[in-house]
């Protein structure tokens, strides 16, 4: 009776070690409102959210949008809104478009999505210089779940595509703290940027020589000065403009409304 007491006690034991609680980062619920997107790297409910360069616009964007999966029905997408690297780039290294969470070692990963467009689309898991697993398919009206399982140390998984691909739920157990890496990281800037009519003002610059890039929402330059004071110009066309300030202080990009 003690030995089968014991072996019992014994397979509780490993089923508890072996168990890994699971984390949801599901896109249609409140803690992701709907939302333009990201212009800058940042840290959301867990995971670290990388655009990449300026002219990279609406990534991380969540919006509207219902799809029918086996286990749960979604109505808010999140957007990658185009590939992980440049055309140039190699996909085992993400560059820009991408996010990453923590994982304290082993994990199931799930990650439930549609392609953002026909052709071949391919989904991607890796460490962020090495590719662990990736999906291909062609359809962009088929939802699909891909899942994963990691065995290895603690580290960062990035999830990334090559081209635009829409996530609607992901799962991860066994996960831990995510931080934003140095890399990802721009300097705090206290340049202020704001638009009144149709005048933007760049003003409290952090440093001499400071660039100031203008884009449309759809990435289109639409002015380029360079200054080292207080600056004002006209945009002659209403609309959500991204305003992209550079100097040896850093980097930020903002929004703002022409009217």
């Amino acid at each position: 009776m003690k030995k089968s007491l014991l072996i019992g006690a014994i397979a509780v034991v490993a089923f508890m070690n072996n168990f890994k609680a699971q984390t949801t980062w599901d896109f249609s619920s409140s803690a992701w409102p709907v939302t333009a997107g990201e212009t800058a790297a940042t840290l959301k409910n867990n995971i670290a959210l990388v655009p990449g360069p300026e002219t990279v616009l609406n990534f991380a964007q969540v919006e509207a949008n219902s799809a029918t999966f086996p286990d749960f029905v979604a109505t808010k997408r999140f957007k990658l809104n185009g590939g992980g690297y440049a055309s140039t780039g190699v996909n085992t290294t993400p560059t820009q478009r991408y996010l990453y969470f923590r994982v304290n070692g082993n994990s199931e990963i799930k990650i439930s999505y549609k392609n953002g467009g026909g052709g071949d689309r391919t989904l991607y898991i890796g460490t962020g210089t090495e590719v662990l697993a990736f999906n291909k398919y062609s359809n962009s009206t088929d939802p699909l779940t891909f899942t994963y399982q990691y065995v290895g140390p603690a580290r960062d998984i990035y999830v990334y595509g090559d081209s635009a691909i829409n996530l609607y739920r992901m799962s991860a157990t066994n996960v831990g703290t995510t931080t934003l890496s140095v890399n990802d990281v721009t300097k705090t800037m206290k340049t202020k940027v704001y638009a009144i009519g149709n005048t933007i003002h760049v003003s409290d610059l952090d440093a001499k020589n400071t660039e100031v890039n203008v884009y449309t929402a759809t990435g289109s330059l639409v002015k380029k000065i360079n200054t080292s004071a207080d600056a004002q110009f006209e945009i002659n066309t209403k609309g959500v403009y991204i305003v992209n300030v550079k100097s040896s202080a850093g980097a930020k990009s903002v929004k703002v409304l022409v009217n």
